[in-house]
């Protein structure tokens, strides 16, 4: 690899740098030597991560080379020395020992970031350069990384956490006990760099915990990969013995860094949490009165006594009381009180820094206990004693003599705590239950005099976490993400010492980049996602009109960031209403951001496959979500973003208020603190940044940013977004006009797929459910135009896909049968019917998306439903090496159809397919089932119905009864239940009774 020489330091990069990565490098090198800290900011896609390895890890490399040098001298020195000097020898002797045991004063690299897909992404950066034969390790939770099997069925980190600690304090666990024994076997030591996978991966075969294994490999690391919470929560890095004398602490991703400080230092309290401990108590004194703990296999001493169990129960009676005792005057949004009030409420319990340490033991061994006792009786796990050892281990974490700053840091705010036992005990009266779905109303309020409450314990200043962290004699801090601008108030928050401080400008050309502000839609309608207009019609259906014309000229992916779920949700529902939705499905298909993660991985695998089937795709998604933060759509998989609007925390949110407050209050000129409403507009843009981010992530890449805002014009908006992108925007950026707007952006994608090279299509693996591939014997001059080609461009597959569209019911259909195929011709198999279909239906289909042909329903006799099952398969590969291209070689493409016998046939009725729960998978589910024309009217009769009419009732079930009482889609009708009305629930199942004995 190329060498370069950066602040003295030779630093191999993959290939020679380019100046906005030589710069960084630098920085970094100069915080690493002069051991000072520094806040770098470089956007998504300039190798941020590459550049800040190769350039840390350089200098270690270069530290210990030195340090080889002098043992060298010393060795030297000592085979110069005749016998008499064995004093000497000793001291020389005891030298070596003390410096490997300090790794030679040779520091050793941290690096963490906000979630463990963005460690695995650096380490396989890390891969790829100079610096791979590094030692280095990533830690992970117990969630990630236990393979025994009953800590893996617990339901929670915490259950898993008090299972696996039990289980290793009574020896039980067979893998853990083989760390000491494996954790020098060449599986595990010979890979320099491992990942959570292959942690796992190593662990199951040699039978060892790679939970404990890890840990095994910290002293020898180099670099050593962990999550933000690992270093910021006092907690979690006591949990995981992790020692920052001496080292290199790099915080990567972290434009969030302010709120994590926060977040580690703030904690809550329930009343319901106290209650329940109260009751778990209870019965743990019962078990001892009683004697049946001499059942549970309890001869051992017990590690608490019945007097420590009444006393704590007595101290938590106690701050039960004083919390009931606490006025709530805003029923709605809370009361809030100084800092001061919890150390009181704590105080009236007798909780104090004296017995604090003392109580928390106690509430562990209180978990340990409970963990064994659940597993011969029905009683809880001691989630709530883990919760009380939180909460006191965080809130007299701050020594007594820094109290003053505590005040000025924390609040104390008091909600309603809006219980379930109502509900779950049939007490409340049916007018007060909630409605899920989409006639879900919102929260439920009581007026009882004695509420339960909720007691958040809020810090407001990031600089406590950071100053714990530089308490710890770390060498340096690095302060690293591609949107941390402005960078004056960020330094001022968290009170950090600063010497080197970087904005760096783009990697890519102005040309690759096409930004614009949209004002209006095509209506004219003006743009702009505020509190009074963001419920106009008007502008809902402007804004998808826009969507509309720029999913017909940008190729391939484009992305669509919603300020929130509930607008989102929005203009979803009245798009498909209005048949919008219908309109931008026709030119490419549009993927929701799932919440849940199971859903999410399947819902980006799909949207990927969408883009290698060039098909392009549209992925709606969220602001602060999982998509706008961590992921990577380069090249085809994001070729534009549109930003709808800008997402501010809500105005009216507790911790918001107070937040704003709290700036405002302690706001000096020498501290350079953001104004409350500085700090609310930032909030706002640094999420704009961070979701532009996904799309230009490198110096090949080109695509559109498309601000849909017109109050992105505004002044102070623009110099809060990333440096970079203000310098596409101009001195005064305007609202341009949507018609020049598209012309432009036309104009763009066609000169950038004339001028860019084009990427080649990325290798990946296949879908699990993808059994065979088509195979395609063609030079690879041949593949690489067929990339942008549109599906369907030969007049044979148009004159077969026109006759099959006839009863195609969805944007992608993944088996097609032989009586799909006469129906597309308008023939009858069987009897009274024609021949089975013709080559010319056969071969069309196979030209289409589908991937596979099912022959198991034909009815043709005995041979239905037994084995021999056959389905064909479509095979695609590309040849390895291109054969040579010659005279008539250079032909057309071939293709190889292959028969698969018994290919996991999918069960017919052993499996009842269930609709999905989420409304908007529900949704797209029925789109993705029935025609156009039918989800319209489907769309219609939802909206009609959620007004509330007995005639929108009977107007549903028809529509329902036409378009989802097919047998196949049977499962739909069913799962539209729990979307209906309590009154009209017992005759959509008096119906569907009805229906199913017909």
């Amino acid at each position: 690899m190329p060498e370069s020489l950066i602040a003295g330091i030779p630093v191999h990069f993959p290939f020679e740098p380019y100046p906005v990565q030589r710069a960084y490098m630098e920085k970094v090198i100069q915080c690493l030597r002069d051991g000072t800290n520094g806040v770098l900011e470089s956007p998504t896609g300039t190798g941020k991560t590459l550049s800040l390895l190769c350039s840390s890890l350089a200098w270690i490399r270069t530290r210990q080379s030195e340090h080889q040098q002098q043992m060298l001298k010393l060795d030297n020195c000592d085979g110069g020395v005749g016998a008499g000097a064995g004093a000497g020898a000793e001291l020389s002797d005891l030298a070596r020992t003390v410096g490997k045991i300090n790794n030679w004063g040779v520091p050793k690299v941290i690096y963490a970031s906000r979630t463990h897909s963005q460690l695995t992404q650096a380490m396989r950066e890390l891969k790829r350069t100079a610096y791979a034969n590094m030692r280095s390790v990533v830690l992970g939770s117990r969630d990630q990384l236990c393979i025994h099997p009953e800590v893996m069925r617990e339901q929670g980190n915490s259950n898993k956490t008090n299972m696996c600690k039990l289980r290793v304090h009574s020896k039980t666990c067979s893998f853990q006990l083989r760390v000491e024994s494996k954790k020098d076997h060449p599986d595990f030591r010979g890979p320099s760099i491992m990942d959570i996978e292959d942690l796992v991966k190593v662990g199951q075969r040699l039978k060892m915990c790679p939970y404990y294994a890890s840990k095994e490999l910290v002293a020898q690391a180099d670099i050593t990969f962990m999550p933000y919470n690992y270093l910021l929560d006092p907690k979690a890095r006591k949990a995981n013995k992790i020692e920052l004398g001496n080292t290199i602490v790099i915080l990567d991703e972290a434009h969030n860094i302010e709120k994590i400080c926060e977040e580690s230092a703030s904690v809550q309290i329930r009343s319901s949490d106290i209650a329940m401990a109260i009751e778990d108590i209870t019965h743990i004194m019962k078990i001892f009165t009683s004697g049946e703990s001499q059942d549970m296999g309890a001869d051992e001493p017990k590690d608490f006594t019945l007097d420590d169990l009444s006393l704590l129960k007595e101290m938590l009676l106690e701050l039960e009381k004083a919390i009931d005792a606490v006025l709530v005057d805003n029923v709605t949004e809370g009361t809030t009180y100084p800092a001061t009030m919890m150390y009181e409420l704590l105080g009236k319990a007798n909780f104090s820094y004296g017995n604090v340490a003392t109580i928390v033991s106690l509430l562990d061994k209180l978990v340990q206990y409970l963990m064994v006792a659940s597993q011969q009786m029905s009683i809880r796990k001691g989630g709530t004693f883990t919760l009380l050892s939180d909460l006191l281990t965080i809130v007299f974490a701050n020594k007594e003599d820094v109290m003053s700053k505590v005040y000025a840091s924390f609040k104390v705010h008091v909600q309603l705590e809006e219980t379930k036992q109502q509900g779950q005990q049939g007490q409340g009266k049916p007018g007060n239950k909630q409605q899920g779905g989409w006639l879900s109303k919102g929260t439920l309020t009581t007026t009882s005099s004695k509420q339960a409450k909720i007691v958040n314990f809020w810090c407001f200043n990031p600089g406590f976490g950071m100053e714990q962290l530089l308490n710890t004699q770390v060498r340096s801090v690095i302060l690293t993400s591609g949107t941390l601008a402005p960078l004056k108030p960020l330094i001022a928050e968290l009170a950090i010492p600063v010497a080197q401080h970087l904005e760096n400008p783009h990697i890519v050309d102005k040309s690759q980049v096409y930004v614009k502000i949209i004002g209006t839609g095509p209506d004219r309608q003006q743009l702009i996602s505020n509190y009074t207009n963001r419920d106009n019609p008007k502008y809902i259906s402007s804004l998808g009109q826009t969507i509309l014309n720029v999913s017909r000229i940008v190729p391939d992916g484009l992305l669509v960031f919603f300020p929130s779920y509930p607008m989102l949700n929005k203009c979803v529902d009245s798009w498909q209403a209005s048949g919008l939705w219908a309109d931008i499905v026709a030119k490419k298909p549009i993927f929701l951001e799932p919440r849940g993660k199971d859903q999410f991985t399947s819902t980006m695998e799909e949207f990927y496959q969408a883009i290698r089937d060039s098909k392009g795709a549209v992925f709606m998604a969220v602001c602060r979500g999982k998509v706008s933060e961590g992921l990577d759509f380069a090249d085809r998989n994001g070729r534009a973003v549109i930003i709808t609007g800008l997402p501010f925390p809500p105005l009216k949110d507790p911790k918001v208020i107070l937040k704003r407050r709290y700036l405002e209050a302690n706001r000096t000129r020498e501290n350079q603190l953001l104004s409350g409403q500085e700090w609310y507009n930032l909030d706002a843009t640094r999420a704009v940044n961070q979701a532009i981010g996904r799309v230009i992530r490198h110096r090949n890449d080109y695509g559109a940013i498309l601000l849909c805002d017109s109050r992105f014009k505004d002044a102070s908006q623009v110099q809060q977004l990333s440096k970079w992108i203000r310098g596409h925007l101009g001195d005064r950026p305007q609202c341009s006009p949507f018609g020049p707007i598209v012309r432009e952006l036309r104009q763009f994608f066609k000169n950038a797929e004339a001028t860019m090279k084009q990427p080649d299509e990325r290798e990946s693996e296949p879908p699990l459910q993808t059994v065979c591939k088509t195979e395609k014997d063609e030079p690879l001059a041949a593949i690489i135009p067929k990339i942008k080609r549109e599906p369907g461009s030969s007049f044979s597959f148009k004159t077969a896909n026109e006759t099959a569209m006839k009863v195609e019911m969805a944007n992608s259909i993944k088996t097609w049968t032989p009586d799909d195929y006469a129906q597309a011709v308008g023939r009858k198999l069987g009897a009274g019917g024609a021949a089975t279909p013709n080559a010319m239906d056969f071969m069309s289909r196979l030209d289409s998306n589908v991937s596979s042909i099912d022959f198991n329903c034909c009815s043709d006799g005995s041979s239905s439903g037994k084995s021999g099952l056959v389905k064909i398969h479509k095979r695609e590969r590309s040849s390895p090496t291109p054969p040579e291209i010659g005279g008539s070689m250079a032909q057309a493409p071939k293709k190889r159809y292959k028969l698969v016998e018994n290919i996991k046939p999918e069960p017919v009725s052993s499996q009842v397919k269930v609709a999905p729960e989420e409304r908007s998978d529900f949704l797209r589910e029925v789109r993705s089932r029935v025609s156009q024309d039918q989800f319209r009217n489907f769309g219609k009769a939802l909206i009609e119905y959620k007004n509330s009419t007995k005639e929108s009732f009977e107007q549903l079930m028809q529509v329902l009864l036409e378009v989802l009482v097919g047998p196949q889609l049977r499962y739909l009708f069913v799962g539209m239940r729990r979307f209906l009305k309590n009154e009209h629930k017992a005759e959509f199942d008096r119906r569907l009774s009805k229906l199913e004995s017909c």
